[in-house]
């Protein structure tokens, strides 16, 4: 492994999308790309008991071959990811709507998660992306943390990964994407 492998947490809509179906929608085809690119850069996918229930739902055979992939070359990151005290206190002070609330609550183990890595979200969610990033400025770990699309082409997800996952301003949480959304 490399000095620019990065532990990466990787939501379970990146794992649905990336089915064998073949289909119109490009989002199957972008996302098995992300899992091709994450293999290929040597970077480690996030385990915790939360996303591996989540996951589990979600498996296609291409997903149980890349994570038994991923496995065997020993680019598991196993974390234990306590709740966020800060966290969960904070998105209930600052959420700007119970439905805000309620969206952030589902993800919140990503967060807590990425927090214990290295502070890396992918994920297709926009709708919660803009929720964490709306409050960002108020709850300080969210500051921290990175949050990718692989399926905005704008982000260069894949380009992104293959120069390491640096730490870029735009793509911080509360500095990103989600304030230039309507």
């Amino acid at each position: 492994m490399g000095r620019s492998s990065k532990c990466i947490v990787i939501d379970a809509d990146i794992a649905r999308a990336a089915s064998d179906r073949v289909t119109i929608d490009p989002r199957p085809k972008d996302c098995r790309k992300l899992l091709e690119t994450i293999t290929d850069t040597k970077h480690r996918v996030v385990r915790t008991e939360a996303i591996r229930r989540e996951w589990d739902k979600h498996q296609s055979l291409f997903i149980r071959k890349w994570l038994a992939s991923m496995f065997a070359r020993k680019l598991v990151c196993k974390v234990d990811a306590p709740a966020n005290d800060q966290v969960h206190r904070n998105r209930e002070r600052y959420a700007l709507s119970e439905n805000k609330r309620d969206a952030m609550l589902k993800d919140t183990h990503l967060i807590e998660a990425a927090l214990q890595a290295d502070k890396i979200v992918i994920s297709m969610d926009e709708t919660v992306r803009y929720c964490f990033g709306e409050v960002a400025h108020q709850i300080q770990p969210l500051k921290l943390i990175v949050w990718a699309n692989p399926c905005i082409s704008e982000e260069a997800v894949i380009d992104w990964l293959q120069r390491g996952a640096p730490l870029e301003k735009e793509r911080l949480l509360g500095y990103g994407r989600e304030n230039n959304l309507a």
